[in-house]
């Protein structure tokens, strides 16, 4: 159900958007966790740190399509905002023409580069060729995950965060169910993981498309909807692209960080990997709200509800560090047991240094996981309001503090240098975002605090 998010009391309205959301990612993130699982434990901590090095690649070219997908679905909330039906589906016609130009375009470039990143990355001999194999069937698959991406990003932005959840739960349980099949009883090996999740992504955009499209008269396009121009595409983009740049941008940090980290024996490599995987799981509901402050602040940004807006801001910010103190008690308290999850010894061997780096990885993150979970509120909040060019630059300093510290760090620290790159680009991130937020964001004739 379309909901409109410039109404009701800020908290609630926040909440009860992200909620879906959050049980979204829990199962996407879920699907990838068990991609992991199954690869580590029925393969070997080779394959696992194959998969786990091409993290940051994968995440370069998704986090593209999930910021040119985003920036649509923020332009369609103003047009949603503004009560402006007309422009509104104008503006969802122009969305798929950029999408079909991007999948033809992004998925010959992901292709291509495939041997060039991993020969950059420094990637060893014993798991180079897993990584080799997962990322080519991965790529060839983006076209599916960019279809499913553009029509949740939309309903978002027309606040119905349910259908999307529905899907991504059909399309988690598929794949769980398919990387069973493939690698544990057909023995595909890490191409079998890569088959399951292009798979259960297709089935799932598809009849995303088809109930999305009967269900929703709102959204049904004619031809004339189809009809734009530079100028529109152009503004779209001008929101798009930012937001793509900075996925990318920190993304490419990643790939810099994991160069450095194979420098670094197997077994840190495969520690480093799961400790990675855990983490996703404690970000997935700063995440969450991330994604509702921006739908809900570009709502509220097109009506001109400007202290309405800074408003829900404020609650997010404090859900968020919230969930942020018991994500990091938790994460410190559990990190052996959920490390355990990725690696049987019976399959692997010893596995005492792969906990070692895995759980160093997570003891010290989680001191500075206050800072990663007000980054993404910041951050999506300057981005709802069309703000794109101060989030672009935290993604820069991201990359430079990562690419600088990648250089240094682990000279001098080994091991631990490695986690510290990480922590610091956070820091600096983070810090830049506060200040861009205090200084850019609309504020109205008068701002007060209330949930």
């Amino acid at each position: 159900m379309i909901h409109d998010l410039t109404k009701g009391r800020p908290a609630s309205v926040i909440l009860l958007f992200a909620f879906p959301i959050i049980l979204g990612n829990i199962f996407q993130q879920v699907y990838s966790l068990v991609d992991s699982i199954i690869v580590g434990r029925y393969v070997s901590y080779q394959a696992l740190a194959g998969v786990g090095i091409t993290n940051g690649l994968t995440f370069f070219i998704f986090g593209f399509v999930l910021g040119i997908t985003s920036g649509l679905g923020i332009k369609t909330a103003h047009f949603f905002g503004a009560k402006d039906f007309v422009k509104m589906r104008q503006s969802l016609g122009t969305g798929f023409v950029i999408c079909i130009g991007l999948s033809i375009l992004l998925t010959t470039l992901a292709v291509l580069s495939i041997n060039p990143s991993l020969r950059f990355m420094g990637a060893a001999d014993d798991i180079y060729y897993y990584s080799q194999s997962y990322l080519r069937i991965t790529y060839f698959g983006l076209a599916s995950q960019i279809a499913y991406n553009v029509v949740a990003c939309i309903l978002r932005a027309l606040g119905d965060s349910k259908t999307p959840l529905l899907f991504l739960i059909f399309s988690s349980v598929l794949n769980i169910g398919l990387d069973i099949l493939f690698v544990k009883f057909l023995e595909w090996g890490v191409q079998g993981a890569a088959w399951a999740t292009v798979i259960a992504q297709l089935i799932s955009a598809v009849c995303c498309f088809i109930y999305v499209f009967s269900r929703y008269k709102e959204l049904r396009l004619h031809k004339e909807d189809f009809r734009t121009s530079w100028s529109f595409i152009w503004e779209h983009l001008r929101i798009g692209i930012p937001m793509a740049l900075q996925f990318s941008i920190t993304a490419f940090g990643v790939i810099v960080l994991y160069a450095a980290l194979n420098a670094f024996p197997t077994t840190y490599i495969a520690g480093f990997t799961s400790a990675s995987k855990i983490q996703s799981i404690g970000m997935l509901v700063p995440i969450s709200l991330g994604v509702a402050i921006a739908n809900y602040v570009g709502q509220n940004y097109g009506a001109g509800n400007l202290v309405r807006m800074r408003v829900g801001v404020n609650s997010a910010l404090i859900m968020s560090s919230c969930v942020c103190v018991v994500v990091s008690v938790t994460m410190a308290l559990f990190a052996t047991p959920l490390t355990s999850l990725f690696l049987d010894p019976d399959v692997v061997g010893d596995v005492s240094e792969i906990y070692l780096a895995s759980t160093r990885y997570l003891y010290i993150s989680a001191l500075f996981f206050p800072f990663l979970f007000l980054l993404f509120i910041y951050r999506n909040a300057l981005q709802g309001v069309g703000k794109t060019f101060m989030p672009l630059m935290a993604g820069v300093t991201e990359l430079v503090i990562r690419v600088v510290a990648s250089l240094i760090l682990p000279n001098h620290f080994g091991y631990n240098g490695i986690i510290l790159v990480d922590v610091l680009a956070w820091v600096g991130a983070c810090l830049l975002l506060f200040v861009s937020y205090r200084v850019q964001m609309p504020r109205g004739r008068k701002f007060y605090f209330r949930l």
